[in-house]
C-alpha cells in the first residue's frame, strides 16, 4: 500500500481498525484547506458544474449531494510569491517520491507540494506500508521469481477486477513496475538496516511454503499468483502489534529516493498544500496556486506539467459516502452515520476535485475501495478454511479470495467464522499467496503460529491470541478451541440454537471431502480437508462493519495512457497528470491482485511513468 493506506475493512484486516475507528475518525466533508479562493482559469469546468437533477451533485455523478463544490478563487493580490518550474508535484508519500525522481532525471525542475511534515527525527515523510508488489525486476529474475508473460499478468489483473479496469493502464504497471523496483533499489546503499530481513540479511519476498521458482503460477479457484512482492518488514519482533506496517522501514527506504531527487535539485516544499490548478484559454493546465503554513499563497508555474500525487479521499466523509456506493449503501442499511466513513488515511480527496476541478472525472460506479477481506477470522489470512455465517451455514468458495468481501456483505448479519481441526497447518500451507495469504518468507512466523496454536484449547472459554503469519506484520487474531465442535463453536459466539445448523454444515462439508470433489460451491479439492480430528479450532469475525472504507479508497481520475487526466468527451487536460490513489481504472470494485503489495507497487510505477512523461512534455 502507499502513504494513504494505513487503515483496514473492518472484518476485512480482521480487527486492526478497533483502535483506529475510536481514535482516528476526522470530521466529513473535509474539503480543501484554506480554499475560500479560485484559480486564474475562471469558471469551474463542465465536469465540475452541477447537474440540474439530484439535489445540486455534479453533472455526469448520480449522487444526492455536492461533494466537489466551486473551485476556489485566489485572488492575484493573494500571492505572495510566484516561481516557475517545470514540473509541480502535488504530494510527497510513495507515488509523489517517484514522480519527482523520475523528473529530476530527466532534467527538469521539479517543485514538490507537500503537506505534512518530516517524521520526527527524520528527514523525510513518512509513507504508509510495508511491502512494493512489482514483476520481473532484476532482482526477481536473478532469484528465479521471473521473467513472466506480461500478458498473462495484465490479463488476471483485468479477471480479478471484472474487466471493470484499463487494460492500458494495467499494461502500463506491469510492463514499467521492474524497472522501478530496480532504479528504487539500487538507491538504497547495500548496507543499509532497511535491506534486512532476518538472519541472512536478505529483503523479505512474499513465498508460499514449499514452493520452487518454478511452481508459479500458483492458480487456486482459477485464480493465479506470482511471486513478485519485496517487503521492508524491519527486524523480526516476537511480540504482535495491532496494525499493518507497525515495524516497516519503508519510509526511510524511500528517503534514499527523495534523497537522490533533491541532489538533483527537487525542491521539498513541507507544509505546503495544493489547492487548486491554473490553466490557460484552451484549458491546458499551466500550474497550482498552493497554500503555505502560514496561510500565504505561492503560486508554481508548470512549465511542462502538473502531477497529482495526493492520495485518496480517505478523510472525505461526504465523498466516500457519495461515490463509494457500495460501501456507503450497505452501511446507511445498518445505520451508520456517513459521517462515521473514512480510512485510516489523513488525506482529503483533494487530488480528486482540483483534477475535476480542471476538467476531469472520477471513473464511474461501483467505484473500489481497498475492502479486500471478508470471511473467517484467523491469523492466517485468506488461507481456503471452512467459512460459516453466522446462521452456521456455508455460503461461497473459500478459495476464490477476490469474491470474499462481497459475498460476505451479502451474509446475515453476525458471526462470519473459520472453522477447522487439527490439520489446520496442512490448509495453510496449501495457500495462494494473494494479499493477504499466509506468507512463509519468515519461517519464525509458522514456527509463532504453530507455538501460538497449540496454547489454544487451554484457554478454554478466553481461547488464545495467535500472531499472524500473513504479510500483515505481527497482528494478533483471537482463536478458541476445544476437543469437541460444540463447545468450540460456543467460545467463538455461536448461540445454541444455531450450532446444530453448524454442525450440519460441517458434516456437509465433509461429506464432500471424503468425496474428493466440491458439488456445493466448487472449491479446489486440494483444499478440502476435513474436519474431523480434535483438536477443533473457530477463528470468528463479523459482517456487521460499517463506518469505514477499508484500507483506503482506491477510485480516482479518468487517465489516457500517458496518465494525462482527460475529460468526459475524452479530450486531454494537458498538462495534467493523474497517480497513486487520484488515479482511476486499477481496479473494478475492490482490491484483489496477483501478487501483493501491489497498491504501493502501482503508486511507486504510475509515479515514475508520470514524472517522465511530465519532463518530456513540451
Amino acid at each position: 500500500m502507499n502513504r494513504d493506506q494505513a487503515s483496514a475493512a473492518g472484518f476485512g484486516r480482521r480487527d486492526f481498525l478497533k483502535g483506529v475507528l475510536a481514535t482516528g475518525a476526522v470530521a466529513a466533508g473535509a474539503t480543501l484547506a484554506g480554499c475560500a479562493p479560485q484559480s486564474d482559469k475562471g469558471a469551474a469546468a463542465e465536469a465540475g458544474t452541477l447537474s440540474e437533477t439530484g439535489a445540486g451533485a455534479p453533472k455526469g455523478y448520480m449522487c444526492q449531494q455536492d461533494w466537489l463544490g466551486e473551485a476556489p478563487q485566489i485572488a492575484d493580490d493573494e500571492i505572495a510569491e510566484t516561481v516557475d518550474v517545470d514540473v509541480v508535484v502535488c504530494g510527497g508519500g510513495n507515488a509523489g517520491i517517484q514522480a519527482a525522481l523520475a523528473a529530476a532525471e530527466e532534467g527538469a525542475s521539479v517543485v514538490v507540494l507537500e503537506k505534512g511534515q518530516p517524521a520526527d527525527g527524520t528527514d523525510y515523510i513518512h509513507v504508509y506500508g510495508q511491502e512494493i508488489g512489482h514483476f520481473n525486476s532484476q532482482w526477481l529474475i536473478d532469484q528465479g521469481y521471473g521473467p513472466y508473460d506480461t500478458g498473462d499478468i495484465v490479463a488476471e489483473f483485468c479477471k480479478r477486477g471484472g474487466n471493470r479496469v484499463s487494460p492500458e493502464i494495467i499494461r502500463l504497471y506491469v510492463e514499467n513496475c521492474g524497472e522501478m523496483f530496480d532504479n528504487f533499489l539500487s538507491l538504497i546503499p547495500a548496507d543499509n538496516h532497511c535491506l534486512e530481513m532476518g538472519p541472512k540479511g536478505e529483503l523479505g519476498l512474499h513465498v508460499a511454503y514449499g514452493r520452487e521458482p518454478q511452481d508459479y503460477p500458483i492458480v487456486q479457484a482459477g485464480y493465479k499468483t506470482w511471486v513478485g512482492d519485496a517487503m521492508f518488514w524491519g527486524p523480526y519482533h516476537d511480540e504482535p502489534a495491532d496494525g499493518v506496517g507497525m515495524y516497516s522501514n519503508l519510509s526511510e527506504a524511500q528517503s534514499f529516493s527523495m534523497k537522490k531527487a533533491q541532489e538533483l535539485g527537487a525542491d521539498w516544499r513541507f507544509g505546503t498544500t495544493a489547492v487548486v490548478c491554473t490553466q490557460n484559454d484552451e484549458g491546458d493546465v499551466t500550474g497550482v496556486i498552493a497554500q503555505n503554513g502560514d496561510g500565504t499563497y505561492t503560486k508554481f508555474n508548470a512549465a511542462r506539467g502538473v502531477i497529482l500525487a495526493c492520495g485518496d479521499m480517505g478523510q472525505n466523509s461526504q465523498m466516500i459516502w457519495q461515490l463509494i456506493s457500495e460501501v456507503a449503501e450497505w452501511s446507511e442499511r445498518q445505520g451508520a452515520d456517513p459521517d462515521s466513513m473514512t480510512t485510516m488515511t489523513m488525506n482529503d480527496g483533494s487530488g480528486h476535485k482540483m483534477g475535476c476541478w480542471a476538467g476531469g472525472f472520477i471513473e464511474p460506479g461501483p467505484r473500489p475501495t481497498m475492502s479486500m477481506g471478508g470471511g473467517g477470522g484467523g491469523p492466517w489470512g485468506t488461507a481456503p478454511f471452512l467459512w460459516l455465517n453466522a446462521e452456521g451455514k456455508r455460503y461461497m468458495n473459500e478459495g476464490i479470495t477476490v469474491g470474499a468481501f462481497a459475498a460476505t456483505l451479502r451474509q446475515p448479519l453476525g458471526v462470519v467464522a473459520t472453522v477447522t481441526d487439527s490439520k489446520w497447518l496442512e490448509t495453510v500451507r496449501n495457500a495462494s499467496i494473494d494479499h493477504g495469504a499466509p506468507n512463509y518468507t519468515r519461517p519464525q512466523y509458522y514456527e509463532d503460529l504453530v507455538t501460538d496454536m497449540a496454547a489454544v484449547v487451554g484457554g478454554g472459554a478466553e481461547g488464545g491470541v495467535v500472531r499472524s503469519c500473513t504479510i500483515t506484520e505481527r497482528m494478533p487474531s483471537q482463536v478458541f478451541g476445544a476437543d469437541d465442535l460444540e463447545t468450540a463453536l460456543k467460545y467463538a459466539g455461536y448461540a445454541e440454537e444455531v450450532i446444530p445448523t453448524c454442525i450440519d454444515s460441517i458434516n456437509r462439508y465433509n461429506e464432500l471431502c471424503y468425496a474428493g470433489k466440491d458439488t456445493d460451491f466448487g472449491k479446489d479439492a486440494h483444499h478440502m480437508v476435513p474436519i474431523d480430528e480434535p483438536p477443533f479450532y473457530v477463528a470468528p469475525s463479523s459482517n456487521n462493519a460499517t463506518g469505514t472504507a477499508g484500507l483506503v479508497t482506491l477510485a480516482g481520475l479518468m487517465t489516457d495512457d500517458t496518465l494525462t487526466v482527460i475529460r468526459p468527451d475524452y479530450t486531454r487536460v494537458r498538462g495534467l497528470y493523474a497517480v497513486g490513489n487520484c488515479l482511476g481504472q486499477r481496479y473494478g470494485n475492490a482490491y484483489s491482485t496477483p501478487t501483493a503489495g501491489v497498491s504501493i507497487g502501482m503508486a511507486m510505477t504510475y509515479g515514475r511513468v508520470a514524472g517522465k512523461n511530465a519532463a518530456s512534455r513540451r
